[in-house]
């Protein structure tokens, strides 16, 4: 192991020299004049969550005024044919989709910084600053093959830093300015398993605890940040938001990474959880169009509370856990954005158990009443809790990564959701499709679809961006009666401070 060590700095030196050399020092920072052109570069970064596969039809294609995406369309690998001109932000099937069939498994459309950067268009309505938004992730790949550190793979030098390197190429010939206030991270769903094909280094499996997830994850986090003030010569680090893991790739009882994740975001100043992606319309695993689109709004909503409502973002979580006078029941008090905190069972699907698992020393016990008492629900099981108490949410097996509980934040969205089965007044439908192997067309909808209390589907309306509680696991020992989950108070003023570089 020492030797893969000595090995990984020197490739970590080699890296570093290789992109001096290859894309040149940073651009110099040009003064600005009220004439000056000014951009903000939004990118994100990850697997396919990231990217938005398996997403067709493309829904978001009306460009807003000031909004652009680097080259062809917005990712910039994905057969993108130049990365030295902007066009008009928008969503379309990739260069590499072409081909794809149009059906549930259709290929990547629907990004979902599209919408989050065109939601931060319309929310924050100022005319003098354009956005660029950019993909760069690849699905299909661990947190070890994206870092920079990697040997098996130049992932993170081939997307992220080419484009990085682009903005400001571009801006150059505009006699423009451009800073980089955000890195989005969607990443997780293979490092829930071990290959020895997919680590940092040769013949070494990727991470699968939550520890060493959690440790490489602030090194890229750290690596992307310093790669951006250096590149783009700004004096801030961008902000970092992630989401949470999980769905239907959601493997153990601990929840490993998706527990990494959040643990990293309430620990680390600059890290904001924008929270789960579970109750966002799905094909199995990957979003569909109108989830990607969905989760987008969200991820804005988190980066418009924490920079411009000055109020850094933090998902719906527990913070206490505890036995009562009634020794089958368990007490999970909550952070509740919004409240007041609710069991909904139409927005997502019912979920066995509103999503909770209860284990009394290592067994699972039968759950016979879960309710919502103010801030904090009330789990009730057949057997009494007098052994070491285990505790999951939207866990595996057969909760799929899905559950119930969320808050009653009103924040507005901006698109609506879409029947992507939806006919023309000719009777065609208005997203092409394929036709099964009995010649009937196919139905592009999802596995499941957003309802109001009455039981109608939320066709035409917008997205609910309600905060649905993280996955979680926790565990209160036998013999203790409550455990407390730290979760610092997150502050502006602390963040500004944090992302402050002193030149």
């Amino acid at each position: 192991m020492k030797a893969h060590i000595l090995n990984l700095k020197a490739y970590v030196l080699t890296v570093a020299l290789g992109a001096a050399f290859n894309y040149g020092i940073a651009a110099e920072k040009k003064s600005e004049t009220p004439d000056t052109k000014i951009y903000q570069h939004f990118i994100i970064y990850g697997q396919s969550l990231s990217t938005g596969h398996q997403s067709y039809p493309a829904l978001t294609t009306e460009p807003l005024s000031g909004n652009y995406m680097i080259g062809d369309q917005i990712w910039i690998n994905q057969g993108n044919r130049n990365s030295a001109i902007l066009n008009p932000l928008k969503s379309s099937l990739a260069l590499t989709e072409k081909r794809s069939p149009l059906s549930r498994n259709g290929g990547i459309a629907e990004c979902p910084i599209v919408a989050a950067v065109n939601h931060l268009r319309l929310k924050i309505n100022d005319p003098s600053v354009n956005y660029i938004a950019t993909s760069t992730g690849v699905g299909g790949k661990t947190i070890d093959q994206l870092s920079k550190h990697c040997r098996n793979k130049n992932i993170y030098q081939e997307g992220f830093l080419k484009a990085a390197f682009a903005a400001p190429q571009i801006a150059a010939k505009e006699n423009a300015t451009v800073t980089c206030p955000l890195v989005i991270w969607m990443q997780g769903e293979y490092n829930y398993w071990a290959d020895t094909t997919r680590g940092l280094l040769p013949h070494i499996p990727n991470v699968v605890g939550k520890d060493e997830y959690k440790t490489l994850m602030l090194r890229l986090k750290n690596d992307m940040q310093n790669d951006v003030v250096s590149i783009y010569n700004q004096h801030s680090k961008p902000l970092f938001i992630t989401y949470q893991v999980g769905a239907q790739y959601t493997r153990g009882r601990t929840l490993n990474i998706g527990m990494a994740q959040l643990e990293a975001a309430n620990e680390t100043e600059d890290i904001i959880c924008a929270g789960p992606v579970y109750p966002m319309t799905d094909r199995g695993g990957h979003l569909d169009a109108n989830g990607y689109r969905w989760y987008g709004e969200m991820l804005a909503k988190a980066y418009y509370r924490t920079i411009i409502g000055g109020k850094p973002f933090i998902p719906l979580q527990p913070e206490e856990l505890s036995r009562t006078s009634d020794s089958k029941e368990i007490k999970i008090c909550f952070r509740v954005p919004v409240k007041p905190l609710v069991l909904d069972d139409y927005t997502t699907e019912k979920i066995k158990d509103y999503g909770f698992a209860i284990y009394n020393d290592g067994i699972r016990q039968k759950i016979t009443d879960v309710k919502v008492k103010g801030d904090c629900v009330y789990i009730t099981c057949e057997k009494d809790l007098s052994g070491a108490i285990e505790v999951t949410y939207a866990g595996a097996d057969e909760f799929k990564g899905h559950g119930n509980l969320r808050d009653s934040d009103d924040y507005k969205a901006y698109y609506t959701y879409i029947d992507q089965d939806e006919k023309n007044s000719d009777g065609t439908f208005v997203f092409a499709r394929d036709k099964d192997k009995n010649g009937n067309y196919v139905t592009l909808r999802p596995n499941y679809e957003p309802r109001d209390k009455s039981g109608n589907i939320i066709y035409g309306r917008p997205y609910p961006l309600y905060n649905f509680s993280v996955a979680f696991y926790y565990k209160l020992d036998k013999g203790v009666k409550k455990y407390r989950i730290y979760i610092p108070e997150k502050d502006k003023s602390k963040l500004d401070k944090v992302l402050e570089i002193n030149k």
